[in-house]
């Protein structure tokens, strides 16, 4: 807890924007993930409140990347078509790269590697086009690793000689990870070729790229291609000893790319060295995971046959907020104008959010706050009546719309947020009892009818209810 209250101070520490996002792309270089996601998920809505859409579609991607790497490819797919409108909107064909990207990869977690290996051509062929040898390098390697997941090494070879023909031609397009994993490739396809002699000078290579050392994901992949070497070796000891630093590191950082395979090789060596009850233990730990992967199988399924659907007809997944499952601001925009302009009776509108809820983020971090919200916005979303739209407006804030509520509008929306506020919030090891606030305003306040000014009444309301002492409903009163 400590750790993580450190990282948010460090992330608070900055003023501008610009330096917010540039620390929370370091959350990467060092594998804190889940830190980088709730960063970026922050630093999305204050651009989108700017309207900096260079910037939104810069957080997407790297929400995008974080969830990728977490493995969370469920989530990763909501937020695609999201991401996909609004780069077709205000984006670049750099931005439909990454998009490639980012669908290669769910093909890859899906198993639809055919696919996969059509989306990172895809991209390729646009890195040739603007010219960005750096980017065309990445999408290689991205694709090699496709046709090492497949076995077909010919074809993963051919792509090596072209990465090590383009770091001649131009050394400066070289970074730490592209040439890591160039090398990383490389030596997995000798493995499997049996050509031994020549993998001690990759493992040279690979050590003497600059600042590798700071690059934990990297060194985890290489210590399990030294653990296969090593076991091909007989040297079972060694194996051993670079198989259980990767695992710690995966146990650590819940990163799980190479699990299996250092998993199954951690059996293979502690079995041949006559050590059966470490081999047990990790034949357990592997058992879970094939498990864990076959649960997986139907919700991977699910999104193969949705994948087959163009993003193009799905534009209801543009509408639900990542973090919470439920309707977003665009949603809310959109359908709650509809409803207003349609509206044949009243209509009241509400705004809630959570009470000292900076202080929750000071506290405990920002992955704490997240869960905070999402438990509110179910508890919200379990106590509202269907016909109520419901969405989530911006960090803790939600707003509901309801009409034809009569004459006890008062009375049932006291009721409800009565069922709504004092609300007892618990993780694993955190308990906090949170309360909310509620401002309500009527359309027949409005002197213009229209969503924006309903919307800035219940705000006012809101207002008056956290400066009378939080915790309370308030209804807006036309002086």
């Amino acid at each position: 807890m400590l750790i993580q209250q450190q990282k948010k101070l460090e992330f608070n520490k900055f003023e501008s924007l610009e330096e917010k996002f540039e620390y929370a792309k370091s959350m990467h270089l060092v594998a804190k993930f889940e830190e980088g996601l709730s960063y970026f998920r922050i630093l999305k809505t204050e651009y989108e409140a700017i309207k900096r859409y260079d910037r939104v579609i810069d957080c997407l991607g790297w929400i995008c990347q974080n969830l990728a790497n977490l493995g969370r490819v469920e989530e990763l797919y909501n937020y695609l078509p999201e991401y996909k409108s609004i780069c077709k909107e205000h984006g670049t064909e750099l931005n439909q790269l990454k998009l490639s990207t980012y669908l290669a990869f769910i093909s890859t977690s899906i198993g639809d590697e055919k696919s996969a290996i059509e989306y990172y051509q895809e991209a390729i062929a646009i890195a040739k086009k603007l010219n960005d040898t750096k980017r065309y390098v990445i999408s290689l390697i991205n694709l090699q690793g496709v046709y090492l997941l497949i076995k077909d090494f010919e074809q993963a070879n051919a792509i090596a000689l072209e990465v090590k023909k383009q770091f001649v031609h131009e050394p400066s397009i070289k970074t730490t990870m592209s040439e890591a994993a160039y090398y990383l490739n490389l030596m997995t396809i000798q493995l499997e070729w049996q050509q031994l002699q020549t993998i001690e000078p990759l493992f040279h290579a690979f050590e003497a790229i600059a600042n590798i050392e700071k690059y934990n994901r990297e060194q985890m992949y290489y210590q399990c291609v030294k653990g296969r070497y090593y076991i091909q070796l007989q040297r079972y000891s060694d194996a051993i000893t670079e198989l259980e630093n990767a695992y710690a590191f995966i146990v650590q950082t819940k990163e799980e790319p190479f699990l299996t395979i250092i998993l199954e090789n951690l059996v293979q060596a502690h079995e041949i060295s006559g050590n059966y009850q470490e081999a047990l233990y990790y034949a357990k730990k592997f058992n879970e995971k094939l498990l864990d992967q076959h649960k997986k199988h139907v919700t991977n399924e699910t999104i193969k046959v949705i994948k087959e659907i163009d993003l193009d007809n799905m534009k209801q997944l543009v509408y639900i907020d990542g973090l919470t499952s439920i309707p977003n601001r665009r949603y809310l925009e959109k359908f709650g104008a509809k409803l207003i302009d349609e509206a044949a009776h009243n209509v009241h509108c509400a705004i809630i959010d959570i009470d000292h809820f900076k202080k929750i983020n000071d506290r405990f971090g920002h992955i704490v706050g997240d869960l905070a919200i999402q438990q509110l916005a179910q508890i919200i979303q379990g106590v509202l009546p269907e016909n109520f739209l419901f969405a989530r407006y911006a960090g803790d804030e939600f707003v509901f719309l309801a009409k034809q509520l009569g004459k006890d509008a008062e009375t049932i929306l006291q009721q409800l947020f009565a069922s709504i506020t004092d609300f007892e919030f618990q993780t694993d090891d955190i308990y906090v009892k949170l309360t909310i606030s509620m401002g309500v305003a009527s359309l027949a306040d409005c002197e213009v009818k229209e969503l924006k000014t309903l919307l800035d009444l219940a705000d006012q309301a809101l207002y008056q209810s956290k400066n009378t002492g939080r915790n309370l409903i308030s209804f807006y009163v036309n002086a």
